[in-house]
């Protein structure tokens, strides 16, 4: 109870004051924090079923590259009968029963560098697991942000019904005792109707904010739910030196790294292809039984080298090494476009964060004069000396106050989501709790 009444007390100490406030809330408590929507979206979202089943497919791929280097053992069993069938005993009929076992012995190291491709394209897909969580887990963060600016625009839209609420009574308190025309009633109810019609669509957005955020969590959630708007001050720490900032990003990267793990098993692919019409060795062993009737049983064995050598290929070597060679290619161009796509994503991101940043600490003195400005425009119209148009203008400009301050807030924390997605990390809201998710 004291910690609920002291979270609605920062609540309103926002909305009064916001240079002073350390909390955005709203005036309900209850429901999903930022780390359980993280968690929910890491936890829930496709896109990271499909990474994982992604890594399983490759580690399939190994083991089937591993098998074609090791023994293999094939069993063999048949049961004939010829003639006529009407002198079925007078024909013959004979069963035989052979075991083979045979291994690769030489492929001039073709299912080496197979497995060597097979573990780069592992140790890539997971890089692209890993990508896909910082992708969604800041997806998330933008989502949960939206959401909580769609809360506070609504209650910037109740703000000003409520005011122009009371403009409307003290305008009708002044016509019934002479001092203003009904005209200024009209209006007032006027301005009273279109606020109602923009609270109405403030509501709406909340609903379709909360779509948004469904879905960025990957979750089937029935029915409207509730965030809890208990995060810190939307001015999160300054980005500050870019070129590092850079370099660490092409470190940290995992869809970087990926691409890295790709060139190296387009390499290896290039080596393969080369090798494509090379000989190979078979070391074989098999044994066989036959029974034909009214004869003895066989028995053979065998034991022996095979060995083959293509002549002419058709020219399926050349096709493979250029197909190869023009694979790589795509994936040292695509480590290029993304060396400078991360270059610009870091270097946006900061200039975004350090923008909203000086924007936050404008917008609070506009909200303050804003205020200020509202107070005495209501008081010299309860005196009768105020113009009307003066005291719904007042109005506006503070709900536009206060919608600048609070998008300069989102603005700040959305850059830091980006920036920090530019740098390959996850949100630090969730970081070193990894096993929340990753047991999943």
């Amino acid at each position: 109870m004291i910690r609920r009444f002291f979270l609605t007390l920062l609540f309103f100490l926002l909305l009064l004051t916001p240079s002073d406030a350390q909390n955005i809330l709203s005036d309900d408590l209850s429901g999903l924090s930022l780390e359980e929507c993280l968690i929910l979206a890491l936890n829930n979202h496709p896109s990271l079923r499909k990474s994982k089943a992604s890594i399983r497919d490759y580690s399939a791929q190994l083991e089937t590259v591993r098998a074609a280097n090791r023994v293999k053992v094939n069993l063999t069993g048949s049961a004939r009968y010829n003639g006529d069938y009407e002198f079925w005993n007078d024909n013959y009929d004979n069963e035989s029963l052979s075991l083979t076992a045979s291994k690769l012995l030489y492929d001039t190291g073709r299912n080496r560098i197979q497995k060597e491709i097979r573990r780069e394209n592992i140790k890539g897909s997971r890089q692209t697991h890993l990508s896909t969580q910082i992708t969604v887990a800041a997806n998330a963060k933008r989502k949960y942000y939206d959401l909580v600016l769609k809360f506070l625009n609504r209650d910037v839209e109740l703000e000003k019904y409520k005011n122009l609420e009371q403009h409307l009574k003290t305008a009708e308190g002044l016509y019934d005792v002479g001092n203003k025309a009904y005209i200024e009633v009209t209006k007032a109810q006027s301005d009273l109707s279109a606020a109602k019609v923009s609270l109405l669509k403030a509501e709406n957005d909340i609903l379709i904010s909360e779509e948004a955020l469904r879905v960025a969590m990957g979750t089937d959630i029935n029915g409207p739910f509730n965030i809890a708007l208990s995060t810190e001050l939307l001015l999160p720490r300054p980005a500050d030196n870019v070129s590092a900032m850079i370099d660490t990003a092409l470190e940290d990267r995992a869809d970087f790294r990926k691409l890295m793990h790709d060139i190296k098993a387009g390499e290896l692919s290039v080596k393969d292809a080369a090798r494509t019409s090379s000989p190979t060795v078979t070391g074989q062993l098999s044994t066989s039984t036959s029974n034909v009737k009214d004869t003895r049983v066989n028995n053979n064995y065998y034991i022996g080298v095979n060995m083959n050598v293509p002549v002419v290929d058709g020219g399926e070597m050349k096709a493979a090494v250029e197909s190869a060679r023009a694979r790589l290619e795509q994936y040292n161009a695509d480590a290029e476009s993304l060396r400078q796509n991360i270059t610009y994503s870091v270097r946006s991101a900061a200039l975004s964060l350090m923008n909203a940043v000086d924007r936050v600490k404008s917008s609070e003195l506009s909200v303050k004069y804003a205020e200020e400005n509202l107070t005495l425009a209501q008081g010299r119209y309860e005196v009768g000396v105020g113009d009307p148009i003066e005291v719904s203008d007042a109005v506006s400009a503070l709900a536009a106050a206060r919608y600048t301050y609070y998008q300069a807030l989102y603005d700040a924390q959305t850059s830091r989501a980006d920036l920090d997605e530019a740098l390959g990390h996850l949100p630090p809201e969730i970081e070193g709790k990894e096993e929340l998710w990753e047991a999943q």
